[in-house]
C-alpha cells in the first residue's frame, strides 16, 4: 500500500518528463530545432513536420495561443478510465486530428483509441500526465 509520500515520489518520477514549462508555437517555429525542457533536465525535441501540420489546423490567431506540448492528463474520474486535454485552442486541435468533437469549449476527453492515434500522429507535440 502506498503511503502518501511514497505516492507522491512516485508520481514525480512518473512525471519526469514533463516541461518545465510549455513554449508557444510561434517560439517554436521559430528555431531550427525546436524542443522543450523537462523537469528531470532533459530536452525533448519537437518535430517541425508536427509543427508544420498543426499550422494547416488552426488558424493564425489560434496558433498564437499554443503552448506546446499539449499535456494529455489521465482522468480518473470515469470508472473506465480516460485522458484529458484542457485548453479551447487545445481541444479544437485534438478534436481535429482525431475527428472528436471536444466534449465542452475548453476540454476533450479521450479513450485509449483516441490517445492511441493522437500519441501516433502528435508523438513530440504531446505529452502524458498521470494524476491520481
Amino acid at each position: 500500500m502506498f503511503t502518501e509520500s511514497s505516492l507522491q515520489k512516485f508520481l514525480s518520477i512518473m512525471n519526469s518528463h514533463l516541461p518545465l514549462r510549455r513554449r508557444s508555437f510561434n517560439e517554436l517555429m521559430e528555431e531550427a530545432d525546436p524542443y522543450y525542457e523537462c523537469k528531470d533536465g532533459h530536452r525533448i525535441r519537437i518535430a517541425k513536420k508536427e509543427l508544420l501540420w498543426i499550422a494547416t489546423i488552426l488558424d493564425e490567431q489560434e496558433l498564437g495561443r499554443l503552448r506546446l506540448p499539449v499535456i494529455l492528463m489521465s482522468d480518473t474520474s470515469t470508472e473506465t478510465g480516460a485522458w484529458k486535454a484542457s485548453g479551447k485552442v487545445e481541444a479544437k486541435l485534438l478534436g481535429k486530428v482525431i475527428g472528436k468533437e471536444p466534449d465542452t469549449e475548453d476540454e476533450i476527453r479521450l479513450y485509449f483509441p483516441h490517445l492511441n492515434d493522437l500519441r501516433r500522429k502528435l508523438p513530440t507535440t504531446t505529452t502524458v500526465m498521470f494524476v491520481p
